[in-house]
């Protein structure tokens, strides 16, 4: 099965990643996209922007997270999976995070699919600047 997972400064194609994970054994596909939103608990105002950057071994970082991922939730290898972190300036509305999961049964998509992305937004390292409306930016996040 398909496993692929990158670090992209374009935006993402959603409907090309739905269509990697299609195949005929698949019952089920299921999704997260992670887009970005006008607040932030950690913002003090609106927030208009973000800046993604990341460790310069990121693409190694996700392609090993999404690996194991796969690994431990479906030993049998009966999945498709696509995953991409946006890395740059993005605005709100913008799609930050995708993963896509193709199935033969539900269960397993939506349990691979939240897994991969807990695993992504645990351990990638992806640091995240907001712009707010008053022109302020702060990092997001940087507790963890």
């Amino acid at each position: 099965m398909t496993r692929t997972a990158w670090i992209s400064t374009e935006p993402v194609d959603l409907p090309a990643m739905l269509a990697s994970v299609d195949a005929p054994a698949h019952g089920a596909v299921a999704s997260f996209v992670g887009q970005v939103r006008d607040h932030d608990p950690e913002a003090d105002g609106e927030v208009v922007a973000l800046r993604y950057t990341c460790h310069p071994d990121a693409q190694q970082f996700i392609e090993a997270v999404v690996t194991r991922t796969v690994a431990e939730h479906d030993p049998e290898g009966t999945t498709d999976v696509a995953a991409t972190h946006r890395i740059g300036d993005l605005d709100v509305g913008d799609l930050a995070l995708v993963v896509v999961v193709g199935s033969a049964h539900r269960d397993l998509a939506f349990t691979l699919c939240r897994a991969v992305v807990e695993a992504i937004k645990h351990e990638l390292p992806v640091w995240k600047q907001q712009f707010e409306v008053d022109g302020s930016h702060a990092w997001s996040g940087m507790s963890c």
